[in-house]
């Protein structure tokens, strides 16, 4: 058995909801209601804004059901409805993420400084290091074993380790299989993923599969050989000759940020070692064939000769397919098969070394994606184990990003367990923050905000096109290195703190982008991927605001840790109110655990009542907020909240009181 959520809308069926008192799932499970004994497990909870909601244990797989009105009718009456249940691992529906740039998370003692280093209170860039490495996320274990009072069923989310000597976040890659030794060993990646583990956590890593940095060697192999390179197949519409843009600043039409290293022209010269064009200091090196031919050559003539490639002016346009249009990204042809079995080999080796799982960048833009991630899901599942974890980098759930999320024959994810869920953060934020964002992005479009009605449909519609237990381990994302801090998204901590509320409270697994725990701002990229800031962080003390969000957080830890329901329960609408733009709430299992999450986006000038009547938690007489512990009392199916009650945040999380 396993267990699947399930919505009816009474209007989609063209019902009056005045006259439905009550709806049961009926199908094989319950030999289609007419086992009055199992009738009752499978009866569905009426919310507040009309619609019924239910999570049953319900056959494992694809299965067909109606729902039984009144006991009486079924609905649809002509035609069945169909489910998927989606089996994922439990540990990813107990975690609660923390995502880390390693190069800004803290440097490990004894590590020598690098080329391009800042000062690490440094404003960062896109260029320059800072030094952290994976010793340094080790040696920080205590600090997060104190934030989260423990790291059993926490994860931990690293960027790319890849080698990539020409970026600084990692993210062009050069060598698939080698860690970047800015960042470290393979053994420093053992040792953090052992510790890791040793405290009950797990850790995933980000794979960047789309496209590579022009340093890696198959790249470079190419501008050596040609059509002729084992590897030329291995990228996407590579032309006879490429076409780099890296030239600039010429003068006498010789450019400027170049060397020729190991120059044959030289008295110094070797000819048993390779000869390279140098750009920007080593940031590139590109091969010279033939060296010995241009002992007597201009500059430019080493540099037009060159017979597989053209070096260009970084003001125009290469000519071979690139990742948006970035020189640096050539694109990977994932349908050639040398190269997938490469791919493959290469995260099975990162599983070797401790990682649970992965964090794919724009898995979708890959050739043949759909295909390339069901093989890859196989492979790994073969050679490893069933209990890792795929979230893919998909910035639209319901169209595309369920094309990803669906189940293999044995219900088991045919490709990821889940996506990074922006769409949630998206329609949160464009309630709560005076802005309505470009769709899939961090980009503003205008300045606004939706109603508590659009809040609300968004919710349910993200939560009702997946299997539940898709839904249960979404990657919740409200920050990360590719969009604005939290803090810098609201001028006021109070709807910063309702975000997280809501972040914390619905369905899915919260994840915190390093620092959001101590406020940390930063607006777009670079500024969002600033060093982690120790001073604060060891010091709170002497930063009242930041402490004050620093045990927000950890009361949020702790009440998602402590009450089942945020991970199990459905989502029940109890209050949509428009004018005043407040929304209510409630995840509900039993009596003792139950939560009411209320969230005013400007706070409230009147009292509001919160109405229960006709839910399962109706007569609960006392509740109390998590913040700041005061009890609510539950007066005819009614909680009042009070404007003071939003002084300190404009959201508040009532758990039921059952003593």
């Amino acid at each position: 058995m396993s267990e699947e959520i399930f919505y009816f809308y009474p209007e989609r069926f063209g019902y009056n909801p005045c006259s439905i008192e009550e709806v049961h799932l009926a199908g094989e499970f319950n030999d289609w209601g007419k086992n009055t004994q199992l009738l009752d497990k499978y009866r569905l909870i009426q919310d507040k804004s009309g619609k019924w909601v239910g999570i049953f244990d319900v056959a494992e797989g694809h299965g067909i059901y109606k729902f039984l009105l009144n006991k009486n009718t079924y609905a649809p009456c002509l035609n069945v409805l169909h489910y998927s249940t989606v089996s994922t691992p439990d540990w990813a529906k107990k975690a609660i993420w923390y995502q880390i740039i390693t190069d800004r998370f803290h440097i490990g003692n004894g590590s020598k400084p690098l080329l391009n280093q800042l000062h690490w209170d440094s404003p960062p860039d896109y260029f320059n290091n800072f030094g952290g490495n994976l010793r340094g996320i080790k040696e920080k274990i205590p600090y997060l074993n104190s934030f989260f009072g423990s790291l059993k069923n926490k994860a931990f989310y690293l960027n790319p380790l890849h080698l990539s000597k020409a970026s600084n976040h990692k993210y062009w890659p050069e060598d698939f299989e080698q860690i970047d030794p800015q960042i470290g060993s393979e053994n420093d990646l053992k040792e953090l993923a052992q510790a890791l583990h040793n405290e009950g956590a797990r850790i995933i890593i980000d794979l960047v599969y789309n496209h590579t940095g022009i340093n890696h060697y198959a790249f470079l192999d190419i501008l050596k050989h040609g059509s002729s390179s084992k590897y030329f197949h291995w990228y996407r519409h590579i032309p006879h000759k490429i076409e780099i843009p890296v030239l600039e600043s010429c003068v006498e039409g010789i450019p400027q940020n170049l060397a020729i290293i190991n120059d044959p022209r030289d008295s110094e010269y070797d000819p048993e070692q390779e000869s390279f064009i140098d750009i920007w200091q080593g940031k590139y090196r590109f091969p010279i064939n033939n060296p010995n031919k241009h002992k007597n050559s201009s500059t430019l003539e080493i540099i037009d000769s060159q017979p597989y490639y053209r070096l260009i002016s970084v003001h125009e346009r290469g000519n071979y397919s690139c990742w948006v249009n970035l020189f640096e990204l050539p694109e990977l042809n994932t349908k050639n098969p040398e190269l997938k079995e490469h791919l493959f080999q290469s995260a099975l080796k990162w599983l070797k070394l401790g990682v649970d799982g992965f964090r794919l960048d724009v898995p979708d833009l890959l050739a043949d994606a759909q295909a390339f991630w069901a093989d890859f899901r196989q492979y790994v599942r073969k050679n490893h184990s069933e209990e890792i974890y795929i979230t893919g980098e998909i910035w639209t759930g319901e169209g595309l990003g369920a094309t990803y999320l669906c189940p293999d024959r044995e219900a088991k994810p045919m490709r990821f367990d889940s996506i990074m869920n922006y769409p949630i953060r998206e329609c949160v934020l464009n309630f709560l923050s005076g802005e309505i964002l470009n769709k899939a992005s961090d980009s503003v479009m205008c300045q606004g905000d939706i109603s508590v009605s659009e809040l609300d449909k968004n919710i349910h519609n993200n939560i009702s096109y997946l299997s539940w237990g898709v839904t249960q381990v979404q990657y919740g994302v409200f920050s990360s290195h590719d969009t604005r801090r939290l803090r810098s998204v609201f001028n006021d901590d109070r709807k910063m703190k309702a975000a997280v509320i809501m972040q914390f409270t619905l369905p899915g697994t919260p994840a915190i982008y390093y620092g959001e725990e101590i406020g940390m701002t930063g607006g777009k990229d670079p500024q969002n991927r600033s060093t982690m800031s120790w001073d604060k962080a060891d010091n709170l003390a002497y930063y009242p605001e930041e402490a004050s969000i620093y045990e927000f957080y950890q009361k949020l830890i702790s009440l998602r840790e402590n009450m089942p329901c945020l991970i199990n329960a459905p989502v029940l609408t109890l209050t949509v109110y428009n004018e005043r733009k407040v929304y209510a709430y409630a995840r509900y299992s039993s009596s003792d655990d139950c939560i009411i999450v209320i969230v005013a986006k400007d706070g409230i000038t009147h009292d509001i009542n919160i109405d229960l009547s006709g839910l399962p938690f109706e007569d609960i007489p006392n509740w109390r907020e998590f913040m700041s512990e005061k009890y609510f009392a539950c007066y005819a199916k009614n909680i009042v909240i009070k404007p003071s009650d939003f002084d300190n945040s404009h959201g508040l999380v009532l758990t039921a009181v059952c003593e």
